[in-house]
């Protein structure tokens, strides 16, 4: 039942509103001064309070003040009910924080209108109290959830798990959720493998598929995946899980000190820059494959562009919210101003380009996710006797002999026609020499890769020169794979211990197909076409390499030994 305290010296007119008001169905309490009414009002805290202005002990101004800072935080109508005439007592009482006052003699049923009018007010005020309370609590829990979510990405996505000499970086997000992506770290082998990738748009929408990027790329880098790999898989999983209007563009770089160049990839994204740092010669790299999420890993045309350094080099990876920052003349920072930035300051400081851009839009703030890092050859080549070598510092077991052998026939061919990843698998269970396990992937998958493409399936590979080659020549290997009715692969793997600390490792690959591959390795190696490098890879790599059974088998000898990154 809703409370009334009825504070008035008059007995009279206490009796008159109590029986008013308990007939109108209120429950209804009385106190003839102040100082009573104040302790009724602790005790049973009413409803509403009606009030006289002139009261003993404690005047109904006063009265009130107290009532009003006793409780700040809830809402207690105040009704005046007086005798007084005077307009300024009247007006004190008001701006005491009294909410509505009636002078005497009055209708009752004005009386009545008005107390019912200043209860349906505390209804309302009730109500939206315990909304905002409301709105106010899931905001604190959305808060925390959206902190708890930037830890998250902090740590998974936004930045290398472990420190990775050479890298600079600057990143701001246009929203809690940054769609940018960067990462890094250090291969089995000693290389330096850094992503800088941009999800389409910002926010939330744009770093849903951060994490599973990150956790690919953490995994594949740690076991000594090749670039092609760890693309390839990071792909197939955005594909998977993205919505049709969001892909990922990407540029990658992966710097081996040890054999002094770099692997670059540009998938969709802004022309990677390379600077010399002592000519200040810039070179730009374009993207050479659309953006990862969009088709499958056999379509991309994954083509690494590979770089020998001379250690001078630094490499700018950047996300297009630098160069779309616009002016209030709607007008791009751009590229060319990118680059003047950098050039205008002696240590390419990435910091300064950032400041320039902010000049350029009137420190306006950005619109999109801004992420630019500097990768410094000179730094990684220089680290390399310490922070890379404590991360590759993995302890080899006592080489054995041993030997593995696979025959691959057709019906397996069609089913699986990338059976590499398994057969390193099984060589690293028996030997684990992870620190190698790059070269072995790349050896073994050029050699397998010759003697499918070549060998069995008797494909041009000239075809990659003409416009559009690449694809018609993917084409061409999955129409010639689905056809394949008879023939085998035979992979035969032998390691041969050559002290405590060093061993061989033959690779020998045959094929019973029509194809020549030595003839079509010569005949890619002489027409100086942009495909049919891996060869040369595989001949700097290993110490003998032998076509025999007039171009049907292949073998490449790969030494290895204790103390290194990779031969």
């Amino acid at each position: 039942m809703i409370r009334i305290l009825v504070v008035d010296p008059s007995y009279s007119n206490r009796l008159y509103l109590k029986l008013t008001l308990e007939r109108a169905g209120y429950q209804v309490f009385e106190a003839k001064d102040g100082e009573e009414a104040l302790n009724q009002f602790n005790q049973i805290h009413p409803n509403l309070i009606i009030t006289e202005i002139e009261l003993p002990l404690l005047s109904g101004e006063s009265l009130v003040s107290e009532i009003k800072s006793l409780t700040e935080e809830t809402f207690y109508p105040i009704f005046v009910v007086t005798n007084a005439t005077s307009p300024e007592s009247i007006q004190e009482i008001l701006e005491a924080g009294a909410d509505d006052f009636l002078q005497k003699p009055y209708p009752e049923k004005l009386f009545l209108a008005k107390v019912a009018s200043l209860l349906r007010n505390l209804d309302f005020y009730n109500d939206l109290k315990n909304s905002k309370e409301l709105v106010s609590s899931l905001h604190s829990s959305l808060e925390l959830e959206h902190k708890s979510a930037e830890r998250i990405f902090e740590k998974f996505v936004h930045g290398p798990r472990k420190e990775v000499p050479g890298l600079k970086t600057h990143i701001s997000s246009a929203s809690i959720f940054n769609g940018d992506v960067f990462l890094s770290s250090i291969s089995p082998a000693g290389n330096v493998v850094t992503l800088l990738g941009d999800f389409t748009g910002h926010g939330l929408p744009a770093s849903i598929g951060a994490i599973p990027v990150a956790e690919v790329f953490y995994s594949m880098v740690r076991k000594g995946r090749t670039l092609k790999e760890i693309v390839s898989v990071i792909n197939e999983k955005l594909l998977l899980i993205l919505p049709v209007h969001v892909f990922f563009s990407c540029t990658v770089v992966q710097v081996s000190p040890r054999h002094q160049t770099a692997k670059l990839l540009n998938a969709g994204m802004q022309p990677l820059i390379m600077i010399d740092e002592k000519t200040r010669e810039v070179i730009q790299y374009q993207s050479t494959c659309v953006p990862l999420g969009v088709i499958a890993s056999d379509l991309l045309g994954i083509e690494l562009t590979e770089v020998n350094l001379r250690g001078r080099e630094q490499f700018i990876l950047y996300t297009d919210g630098v160069v779309e920052a616009m002016n209030c003349d709607g007008e791009l920072f751009g590229l060319s101003r990118l680059i003047d930035a950098l050039l205008n300051t002696d240590a390419l400081d990435i910091e300064l380009l950032v400041h320039d851009s902010q000049n350029f839009c009137s420190h306006e703030p950005f619109l999109d996710d801004v992420s630019i890092i500097k990768l410094d050859v000179d730094e990684i080549f220089k680290a390399e006797s310490n922070e890379i070598a404590e991360v590759v510092s993995e302890k080899i077991p006592a080489p054995a002999d041993w030997s593995l052998s696979y025959c691959l026939s057709a019906n397996v061919l069609k089913q699986n026609d990338n059976p590499i990843e398994s057969i390193i698998d099984a060589m690293m269970g028996i030997q684990s020499l992870v620190n190698f396990k790059e070269d072995f992937h790349i050896i073994l998958s050029e050699l397998f890769n010759n003697a499918l493409e070549h060998g069995l399936l008797q494909l041009d590979s000239t075809i990659k020169q003409q416009e559009n080659g690449f694809f018609e020549y993917v084409k061409q290997r999955k129409r010639a794979l689905s056809g394949l009715e008879s023939g085998e692969i035979i992979i035969q793997i032998k390691h041969v211990a050559l002290s405590a600390q060093k061993g061989n490792m033959h690779f020998i690959v045959s094929h019973s197909g029509k194809g020549k591959v030595d003839l079509e390795v010569e005949k890619r190696i002489s027409d100086k076409a942009f495909f049919g490098r891996g060869i040369k890879i595989i001949q700097s790599l290993c110490k003998g390499f032998y076509f025999e059974k007039g171009g049907a088998q292949v073998e490449a000898v790969y030494e290895w030994g204790n103390g290194q990154y990779a031969s």
